[in-house]
């Protein structure tokens, strides 16, 4: 063979490494893809929660007579509270706002479970007015009442002073009445938003950590699980909401493994619903402690 003739030794090379770097274009295309998703669906989920929220939170304005009102909702696992709605001249700033444990009357609201209604701010010890500081308002009369779920506290229903101009009339006991009624309508749709607002958490942290895993190989599948079950646990967030986050990526984890664990997750869930109807129809029927005296 003609010197001239040897075959290119570094060809295989060149070859390889296109075909990785296509491999890498195709991944990261991928994972671009998942994300986007995963986005447009939590998009889906909340945004029409959030605007039901708005639009009943203005009927509810209404019945009582105020220009100015919020929905307020769990920061965190101490207390805190922050702004989720709000309607009138300086709702805008307001959603930027926290409200730190205990403070204000709607930390106290939210501690107590109990309604509450101040004709004068100015005479209320327990009013917050770095809030009023921040946006520059002049908050003067107030009516509070608690969003509770199943008995779990999850944010804060209040209305700020009164159409027209001061001096304001107190909020009067039929109206307390009436943003009570409106108050577990809203609950209930805080309480779903929240949860969709967790998926969508997941979501995207699950996206960011199938992006590492691939980009690490198969040997990070369990410690990359480990590390989703660590941030569920360390997420500021309403505790039964990360517990059913946690029991779902312990199911999920268990279910990937095969087709007997599949099947075996199946059967024990099938005995937990079989157990719970039971516990439920024999505590209807005989002792309102439960099947076990609970």
């Amino acid at each position: 063979m003609d010197k001239t003739e040897k075959p290119d030794s570094t060809a295989p090379a060149k070859k390889k490494s296109r075909k990785r770097s296509g491999q890498t274009a195709d991944s990261f295309e991928a994972q671009l893809r998942a994300t986007i998703n995963a986005v447009e669906m939590a998009h889906a989920l909340t945004s029409p929660l959030k605007r039901s929220i708005e639009n009943l939170l203005r009927l509810a304005a209404q019945s009582v007579g105020s220009d100015e009102a919020s929905v307020l909702v769990r920061d965190g696992n101490e207390g805190g509270l922050r702004f989720l709605v709000a309607i009138g001249e300086v709702a805008d700033k307001l959603m930027t706002l926290r409200i730190p444990p205990g403070k204000g009357i709607a930390g106290f609201v939210f501690s107590s479970g109990q309604p509450m209604a101040v004709a004068d701010v100015a005479q209320e010890e327990t009013f917050y007015a770095e809030v009023d500081r921040a946006v520059g308002f002049s908050t003067q009369t107030i009516l509070a009442t608690p969003l509770r779920v199943e008995g779990e506290m999850v944010g804060v229903l209040e209305f700020v002073n009164r159409e027209g101009s001061p001096p304001y009339k107190p909020f009067t006991p039929d109206e307390m009445d009436q943003a009570a009624h409106f108050a577990d309508a809203i609950a209930t749709l805080v309480d779903a938003h929240e949860s969709a607002g967790l998926i969508e958490t997941l979501f995207e942290h699950s996206t960011k950590g199938a992006g590492a895993q691939e980009e690490g190989g198969q040997a990070q599948s369990s410690s990359s699980g480990e590390g989703l079950r660590q941030w569920l646990r360390e997420m500021q967030a309403a505790p039964e909401h990360r517990d059913l986050l946690q029991m779902a990526v312990a199911l999920r984890d268990v279910a990937s493994r095969g087709d007997a664990e599949r099947e075996l997750c199946r059967d024990v869930l099938d005995a937990l619903a079989r157990f719970t109807e039971k516990r439920a129809a024999t505590s209807t029927g005989y002792s309102a402690t439960g099947y076990f005296g609970f």
